[in-house]
């Protein structure tokens, strides 16, 4: 009996073996535009005069050069990676971000930025080190829009986030998920009653985040619904929404640490979005972390959509920094990649016509070959692809590969001591979110300084 076992085990392992190797035959497939990983177990045994020739690194488009508006400034602070602004007379580069910054303390509101991503920034690693940094240099308090639930609340530091009973869709589910229900969130719910989240400020983590000045809870659809927010555990406000086809919001203001929002009651054709805690000034960054997100759902929000958020919750900028799920380690061939994100820019632009875009790369990401850690050639090709769709769409790029210092970045970062990525020399940690954060605020800020200088100069005036 036990010898039949023992075959059996041996022929099992066998056949494993061999499908593996067969599928590691198999050429790489997109699906959905995206590029499907492939599977090769002797890929540690391989030599490298059998890989694929790697291609130079991504081309710099203007080279220690920074577009402001329409304007070429040849200076670039050393140390910085600047961005690359390839924009229009349509102004969808930083200029709509660097305007708002220079009128900060007169728009009546926040400056805002929706940074969407994959598992890089999941859990508010970067964002919330970026948020950090942004607030205290031009103000503003709170940790921004949260969706009503997360799958990361355990581990997500920068907000306590509790809730219960919501019916979640999210373009990672596409059982029921309708893209015509979501927006540039890329979540929505629905609920019968009785839903509620509650999100609570910080103190241990990061400076800014223990109180805000205003929570807003979002909604669109159509019919009625009876919603509560508790602040701080005590004061009550019950609203009436009438939800008309278009998103909507209400608002509760004061000093908020906690806020609990409930749906007492709604109808079946009223959609929740989600939930902020904002400053009334100053600015406020938006995780929008969707888990094995390529991007590409972004093609599928309607520019309704995009135009109906955008009027109760405006940014002034918004950074695409996707790439971990679209990076092949072999195939260099991202046309439909390229072509659903040209659609998926083409409606932001359209719907949101005083809004910024910041594509930005893929960052560095190892694999073996050969016995060794080497940058995919797919990776390279694809940060050429995305510097590419910028270009095509007119919006501004940012090269985070070559920021983080290019192949063996990532290397270096898991080697560090203590470590700034995971042994998968993929995600960085959250020490790594802080020292990408610095990266890009510096960026952020140098391209706003010469902003600020070059239209002083235009008008005349001094600083």
């Amino acid at each position: 009996m036990e010898k039949g076992y023992l075959h059996a085990v041996v022929w099992i392992v066998l056949l494993t073996v061999v499908m593996l190797l067969a599928v590691g035959l198999l050429p790489e497939v997109d699906l959905l535009g995206t590029p499907m990983r492939k599977v090769d177990i002797l890929s540690d045994l391989r030599a490298d005069s059998a890989a694929v020739a790697v291609p130079q690194a991504a081309p710099e488009a203007v080279v220690a050069e920074e577009v402001v508006g329409h304007v070429r400034v040849d200076t670039c602070r050393e140390g910085i990676t600047c961005i690359d602004d390839m924009s229009d007379e349509t102004d969808h580069g930083m200029t709509p971000f660097y305007r708002a910054i220079d009128s900060i303390h007169a728009l009546g509101r926040p400056v805002r930025v929706a940074v969407l991503g994959d598992s890089f920034i999941e859990g508010d690693i970067l964002t919330a080190n970026l948020r950090e940094m942004l607030q205290k240099r031009y103000g503003g308090c709170g940790v921004g829009y949260l969706p009503l639930t997360s799958n990361v609340a355990g581990f997500r530091m920068s907000v306590r986030q509790h809730f219960g009973d919501w019916n979640e869709h999210n373009a990672n589910d596409p059982k029921g998920y309708d893209a015509s229900q979501s927006t540039i969130t890329g979540h929505y719910y629905h609920s019968g009653g009785g839903n509620w989240t509650e999100m609570r400020g910080v103190k241990e983590y990061l400076s800014r985040l223990d109180t805000c000045s205003r929570s807003t809870f979002y909604y669109m659809g159509t019919g009625t619904a009876s919603v509560t927010a508790t602040v701080n555990g005590t004061e009550r406000r019950e609203f009436q929404i009438s939800a008309d086809g278009t998103a909507g919001s209400v608002s509760v203001e004061g000093r908020i640490g906690s806020v609990r929002w409930t749906v007492n009651r709604a109808e079946a054709g009223v959609i929740f979005l989600g939930a902020s805690m904002d400053g009334l000034d100053g600015i406020c960054v938006d995780n929008f972390a969707l888990r094995s997100a390529s991007g590409i759902h972004l093609a599928a929000v309607s520019e309704k959509a995009y135009a109906d958020f955008d009027r109760v919750r405006h940014y002034d900028l918004v950074i695409i920094m996707y790439g971990l799920n679209v990076a092949s380690n072999k195939s260099s061939e991202y046309a439909s990649y390229q072509k659903h994100m040209k659609t998926a820019i083409e409606r932001m632009k359209a719907a949101m016509p005083t809004t910024g875009i910041l594509v930005v790369s893929v960052g560095d990401r190892e694999v073996k070959r050969g016995g060794e850690l080497h940058t995919p050639p797919g990776v390279l090709s694809l940060v050429n692809a995305q510097q590419k769709i910028a270009f095509d769409n007119r919006v501004a790029f940012w090269n985070l590969y070559k920021a983080m210092g290019g192949e063996g970045s990532i290397v270096a970062m898991v080697n560090a001591k203590p470590s700034l990525a995971n042994l998968d020399y993929t995600h960085i940690n959250a020490r790594g979110g802080a020292h990408v954060a610095k990266l890009l605020y510096d960026a952020l800020t140098w391209g706003q300084e010469q902003y600020h200088r070059m239209t002083s100069e235009q008008k005349g005036g001094g600083q």
